[in-house]
């Protein structure tokens, strides 16, 4: 099995690939370890960062949700990833994953923004990957976008779009249209945060 090399003044430790999605955990595990293996009382050894590797779960970070309230929302052939991505690097990193699933399927992007994040490079930048966006405002939140602003963003870039009222309806009928699309819920923490809450 494929895996990376972590090297440090320490020496080197082979290790098996992080249980993440997307290349640029590679890094972020990388930073952990490094700051895990400088704190001395910690005495980290290179077993307790192998068995690490292999179980870390990071909610919200291109995260496929296989079981769940959620599930019962949609077909059994779509699949729901979802990401707290809301900057253009982020997006750059989800365009790139998004291509290397190299799927036939449909890919329909829900999506929810907070005010202070730069809505129009991040929803170009997915332009091209994705089939459709669903515009949704952020539940319990103040300082989100309106979703009739995101709406008009995607079809400025000539991105199919709609509006829905709530996460679960969005779900609903996404699956209903598309019952073996990948629906990909991203924008902000706090929108994931409030899909995974309804899981």
């Amino acid at each position: 099995s494929t895996g990376f090399v972590y090297k440090d003044e320490k020496g080197k430790i082979n290790l098996p690939l992080p249980n993440l999605l997307g290349d640029f955990q590679i890094d972020n595990v990388s930073t952990a370890i490094a700051v895990a293996r400088n704190i001395k009382k910690f005495n980290i050894n290179k077993s307790h960062i192998k068995k690490a590797i292999v179980n870390i779960r990071s909610e919200g970070r291109l995260q496929n949700i296989t079981h769940g309230k959620l599930r019962n929302y949609v077909k059994k052939n779509n699949k729901i990833l979802i990401d707290g991505a809301h900057n253009i690097l982020a997006a750059i990193q989800i365009k790139k994953y998004l291509k290397s699933l190299n799927t036939k399927k449909k890919i329909i992007m829900m999506l929810g923004m907070m005010s202070n994040k730069d809505h129009n490079d991040f929803i170009k930048k997915l332009k091209g990957v994705i089939d459709k966006i669903v515009v949704l405002d952020i539940p319990n939140q103040i300082n989100f976008v309106k979703k009739e602003k995101l709406l008009k963003i995607a079809h400025s870039y000539g991105i199919s779009a709609k509006t829905e009222n709530s996460i679960t309806s969005a779900f609903k009928n996404i699956s209903k249209e598309n019952s073996d699309a990948i629906i990909f819920c991203t924008g902000s923490l706090y929108f994931v945060g409030e899909i995974l809450n309804l899981n």
